[in-house]
């Protein structure tokens, strides 16, 4: 009798047990690689929760040569690697990149003095790719490719649809953030034809009078505005010009977009042609 009230007593404190303490000990050892070299974690292991994989960022961001610093006062945490900058809170599902809002699913914690983020974190902020393997608990994480100098430039020619946007046309330049490689490379664009659209005279006052501008002058892009030409309907040419300048929709535009690497030296030119859509007349 007395060994079977041992048992009894037994079972009932293992039942007693939090279910999180029986699972913690039961789950088997993550392993996280990057870009094919094992992390090691000294003192802080990565563990799921909610089904999600959360790892602490700071061994894998120094393993990708990141910067990273902690702020206890605002329970923040700052990550920079190269020209991006992003920044999360502790028991926050929400982080910043270049200031721009990211959301997720599992906010960031803080476990044995060591700051937890899910993968997807490291996925979308670190622009990473990764991957789970279920079977064998691995994360795979594979850093962005190292971005090539003079990349070719992909440009997009963009008309309004109404014409309260006080554009003609404006171009840009959609993969800005691949010209990453040096910190200073310029663009100008100078149209063949209509050639009158890379100069235009504006009305400055009744001091200063008309002014004569070009457009076709070098100039850096900023991520915020990828915009590398544009052409407001009010001041699309010069006062002469406009008498003899017929817009028509259809019409063929000719421009060569220069590319300047600073860093280098170097110079390429890439020659467009488009056709101009006019839905409706330019103001005067």
């Amino acid at each position: 009798m007395k060994r079977i009230l041992t048992l009894l007593l037994a079972v009932m404190m293992l039942a007693a047990l939090p279910v999180s303490y029986v699972t913690a000990n039961e789950a088997p050892d993550i392993t996280v690689t990057l870009d094919g070299n094992k992390i090691d974690f000294p003192d802080a292991k990565p563990y799921i929760f909610k089904d999600r994989t959360l790892v602490p960022i700071r061994f894998i961001s120094e393993a990708m040569k990141a910067d990273v610093s902690w702020n206890g006062g605002e329970q923040e945490v700052t990550i920079v690697k190269g020209k991006d900058t992003i920044i999360t809170h502790i028991l926050s599902s929400r982080a910043t990149l270049n200031g721009v809002l990211y959301t997720f699913d599992v906010p960031a914690m803080i476990k044995a003095d060591r700051t937890f983020v899910p993968l997807r974190f490291v996925a979308e902020m670190l622009n990473c790719d990764v991957d789970w393997d279920e079977n064998t608990y691995t994360v795979t994480i594979t850093s962005p490719p190292e971005p090539v100098a003079f990349p070719e430039p992909e440009l997009t020619v963009h008309f309004p649809e109404n014409p309260y946007e006080g554009k003609l046309f404006w171009i840009t330049v959609d993969n800005i953030r691949d010209y990453s490689d040096c910190d200073n490379y310029q663009f100008k664009i100078d149209f063949i034809t209509p050639s009158e659209f890379n100069i235009y005279d504006e009305n400055m006052g009744a001091i200063l009078g008309w002014e004569t501008h070009d457009r076709n002058q070098w100039h850096k892009i900023q991520y915020a505005d990828d915009s590398v030409f544009s052409v407001s309907s009010r001041y699309y040419t010069t006062r002469e010009n406009k008498t003899t300048l017929e817009l028509k929709d259809g019409m063929t535009m000719e421009f060569t977009l220069s590319v300047k690497r600073l860093c280098s030296g170097e110079v390429k030119e890439y020659h467009y042609t488009e056709t101009f859509k006019y839905p409706y007349p330019a103001k005067d």
